[in-house]
């Protein structure tokens, strides 16, 4: 068949089957088919069979929306005027997204109509319509969100100032006006926002007219572009306001006037000056939208929302101290990334989330380019991306719960679950492999020709990959396969052979092989590194890229080659593959990894971690070595990269203590360790607030908690030389005396919570009182979690989950753990994603024994009918858990 009969054929087969989709998701909706339309299930989530319906319905969307805010109802009103015309696709009823609202009126076309409202979205009649141009006029209200989705509503509970902002991705626009949430339904929008007179609107474009009624304003906003729904900014509350430009661009960065004293306008406006500069030239077009504006929002559910010319941030980049360099270079990073989207998401939109992946991995891997390429930090920002977002990947794609990195996604449900590692960190890996591939500038030139040709389009991952394949010169039809549409992670190792006088190189090949699950090779370009030890230094004496494919590929340009000390098959990280050292590097590593560089140090440090969780090292093992090589380490991204590790390795230790197996002595020999190097590292470094943090979590003895005690409060002649104790790192003191019940710390967390009115220090009172070892306390947030009507806001649980069951609280974990799992399928009932996603990421229901691996599988296999997100997280729990009682048998 010709590419114009399968479109047309796949189009058929989806209205026909919803269930077959999946093997349209390479093909473009063409003209509307006349066959029996697709009901819409009354659900919270949209499925892309209806929407791929509604998208052939209905075309040129315009709204015109009215909003009604203030500071004190828990409530807002509006209005949304829907221009759009219907096309007739067999008389198909028209919904109109919505969730959990109240409809006031309605009104098409001048007159009122009948509509029937099912919770989640509008129903209207068909034959109320008229084919071509239509006006549907909605008048509602509806509760602001208190977890961070739809039109979230925040009050100080010092000020009692009220701050308002939107969240809507990737299917909650629908919570805060009526209208069709999906990404392939772009439509323009003009705005009306009538507030107290105090307060600043922001929205995608500056306002045009503001006019003052008494206490209250009427902000004016012009129509903006044509932009998906998902990405519609609406945030106002009296914020706190600097100013600044890029070029012609003009800048503006909001906080709340509560945290105006910790910010630091010039590095926001440095680092966002900087992405412009870089991303103007690389995209070979400038900004193409009017203003650029950066708000800092409290309860945020992430750590930045690319709306179109408000981008909103998380408060924890606001730091109450003075930030490390490895914090302000994340800072940076997380401001690079959401602008890259304005270009690639915003600009260019997927036409559907199975094109989440994309859109999330190209601007994770433009952020460090343009941070590796146009700033302070320079190539260190790859050693960060490899311990950070790589190591996340690497971890997901051995789990049981691995996917492709692009999958069919049937609704907005699924769509949720799918901002993980293997979107992120795995997509952002496959992009920089596929750079090294075709070569950089090849890929620069295809990205530069995808924005220019689909600008204000929507697009699917095919449109992109060609675009690069053009410009290179490449079929990568075989190499989209084995990368985008195969699980797994490969692994790869050097096999070679030096002369008997073990002078030179005779023969290297390496050999690829792949998970049993997904048998799959792949195509990559790496660089070999070929280190000698000499003088007591390790001297990287070659660098050789060679691309390989197959299970060997013999490289003929390493023969004659000295005969090295150490082979790394991936230098300089470029491909997206777990390295297997050969035994001869391997010990080289064991005995001498302190002599290598910093970026590969991080590396073989990551490759003896390695060896611990396949269960061929121990985790004592693994603490001796790094006693041996890590002691006065002055490298900060590589001190960043080991305590990362230390406190997981006080995490197993302390699930693996039983009385059958004591391992209070190497939690002992883990809490010295740390505490000689925080002393040793130089005054106020960052190295010494590494150190300092990773103490602060690691420690529990009786010689830790009076140290700890005596921070707070001490002699100052006492207290760590160069250090100043901000207010985060106090509350960190305070969680841990909490949790151990040491001396005075309920007096110690009145006085601080009495000081730090802030609402983190609301919060942080809550989960210091969440960790304590009291039946009584437990069962209070045991209820708190589980009650289906809860007590505080997502925010605040969140905190208090992290801290609910540390692995040091055996007894008790002992006893609510069951509990929790026995309230799991209820909770996966009632309960949003994100709330969910939060209780997995903040409880571990594991325990390292074979009791607990059958409790867990037996919720598992009991509780089929689970959320997707809470069935998938089950899985891991039992898999981490057989993992965890494997590697408890070296100890």
């Amino acid at each position: 068949m010709n590419p114009a009969s399968i479109k047309k054929s796949c189009a058929v087969i989806l209205l026909l089957c919803p269930l077959l989709l999946a093997a349209c998701n390479q093909t473009r909706q063409l003209a509307p088919v006349a066959l029996q339309p697709i009901a819409r299930a009354p659900q919270a989530s949209l499925e892309q069979a209806y929407a791929a319906q509604r998208a052939q319905q209905i075309t040129h969307v315009d709204y015109e929306l009215a909003f009604t805010l203030d500071e004190t109802n828990a409530f807002f009103s509006g209005k949304s005027i829907i221009h759009f015309e219907l096309v007739d696709n067999n008389k198909a009823p028209v919904t109109v997204d919505f969730n959990s609202g109240t409809i006031k009126s309605v009104r098409l076309n001048g007159e009122a109509i009948e509509w029937r409202y099912e919770q989640w979205f509008i129903e209207f009649a068909p034959e109320l319509f008229r084919a071509g141009k239509n006006t549907l006029e909605i008048e509602y209200q509806r509760p602001y969100a208190t977890a961070g989705d739809g039109l979230h509503r925040f009050k100080d509970p010092a000020t009692g100032r009220v701050y308002l902002y939107s969240n809507c991705e990737p299917y909650n626009a629908n919570k805060m006006y009526p209208h069709f949430d999906q990404p392939d339904m772009k439509a323009t929008y003009k705005l009306l926002v009538n507030v107290p007179a105090d307060w600043q609107v922001i929205s995608a474009l500056r306002e045009q007219k503001i006019t003052r009624n008494g206490a209250q304003q009427l902000w004016e906003f012009p129509q903006t572009a044509r932009i998906p729904s998902y990405i519609f900014p609406l945030h106002a509350g009296p914020y706190r306001v600097w100013e600044d430009n890029s070029g012609s661009v003009p800048l503006r960065l909001f906080a709340r006037q509560e945290l105006a004293q910790y910010v630091n306008p010039q590095e926001w406006f440095l680092f966002t000056q900087q992405s412009f500069g870089f991303f103007n030239q690389y995209f070979e077009q400038p900004y193409p939208f009017v203003k650029y504006d950066q708000l800092v929002v409290p309860d945020f559910n992430s750590s930045a929302m690319e709306n179109l010319g408000a981008v909103t941030f998380n408060e924890f980049f606001i730091s109450r101290g003075v930030k490390t360099r490895v914090e302000r270079m994340r800072h940076g990073n997380v401001i690079a990334h959401e602008m890259a989207h304005m270009w690639f998401g915003n600009l260019v939109t997927m036409e559907w989330w199975n094109g989440l992946w994309l859109n999330e991995s190209f601007a994770t891997y433009m952020a460090y380019l343009q941070q590796a390429k146009a700033s302070e930090f320079g190539a260190s920002v790859w050693d960060i991306f490899y311990f950070n977002y790589k190591q996340l990947a690497y971890t997901m794609d051995q789990q049981v719960i691995t996917h492709p990195i692009e999958l069919p996604v049937l609704n907005t449900a699924e769509a949720f679950t799918n901002f993980d590692a293997i979107t992120y960190g795995k997509g952002a890996s496959v992009l920089k492999q596929l750079a090294q591939l075709v070569g950089e500038e090849n890929f620069r030139q295809g990205v530069a020709s995808y924005l220019k040709k689909y600008a204000y389009q929507n697009t699917q991952q095919d449109d992109f990959i060609n675009e690069i394949a053009r410009a290179s010169g490449r079929d990568l039809s075989s190499w989209s396969y084995t990368w985008l549409a195969q699980a797994g992670l490969n692994k790869i190792q050097v096999q070679y052979q030096c002369d008997s006088t073990n002078t030179s190189i005779t023969s290297l090949k390496l050999q690829q092989s792949s998970p049993v699950d997904f048998p799959v090779l792949r195509e990559q370009r790496v660089q070999l590194g070929f280190y000698k030890i000499d003088a007591g230094k390790a001297q990287l004496v070659k660098r050789l890229p060679v691309t390989y494919s197959g299970a060997a590929t013999s490289v003929d340009a390493a023969k004659g080659l000295a005969c090295p000390d150490l082979v790394f098959a991936n230098l300089d990280d470029w491909g997206y593959v777990r390295v297997e050292l050969d035994q001869k590097s391997l010990q080289v590593v064991r005995e001498k990894i302190h002599l290598f560089d910093a970026s590969l140090r991080i590396m073989l440090w990551q490759n003896l971690w390695d060896e611990v969780i396949d269960s061929r090292i121990s985790l004592i093992d693994f603490l001796s070595l790094a006693k041996r090589h890590s002691v006065q380490e002055a490298q900060v991204e590589v001190v960043a990269a080991i305590t990362a590790k230390l406190k997981l390795v006080r995490d197993y230790l302390q699930l693996m203590n039983t009385p059958e197996k004591n391992l209070a002595s190497a939690q002992q020999q883990l809490e010295q360790f740390v505490f000689a190097n925080m002393n040793a590292a130089a005054a106020g470094s960052d190295v010494q607030k590494l150190w300092f943090d990773s103490y602060v979590y690691s420690a529990s003895s009786n010689d830790a908690l009076p140290w700890m005690r005596v921070q707070l409060i001490g002699d100052k002649h006492k207290k760590l030389p160069g250090l100043v104790l901000d207010q985060d790192r106090r509350w960190a003191l305070l969680v841990r005396l909490n949790q151990y019940e040491y001396q005075d710390y309920l007096a110690l967390t009145a006085a601080e919570q009495k000081k730090d009115g802030s609402d983190m220090g609301v919060q942080m009172a809550l989960a210091s009182e969440a960790v304590r070892p009291q039946a009584g306390v437990k069962e209070r947030w045991l209820n708190n979690i589980i009650a289906p009507e809860q007590e505080y806001k997502l925010a605040t649980m969140r905190l208090v989950m992290a801290n609910y069951l540390p692995f040091s609280q055996a007894q008790l974990r002992s006893v609510y753990v069951p509990k929790l799992l026995a309230a799991l399928p209820e909770m996966s009932k009632n309960r949003y994603e994100r709330f969910m996603a939060g209780f997995f990421r903040g409880i571990f229901l594991r325990g390292c024994s074979d009791a607990s691996v059958a409790l867990l599988t037996q919720t598992r296999d009991q509780s089929l009918q689970l959320h997707p997100l809470t069935y998938r997280m089950l899985r891991v729990e039992v898999q981490e858990d057989e993992r965890c009682v494997e590697m408890k048998k070296l100890l």
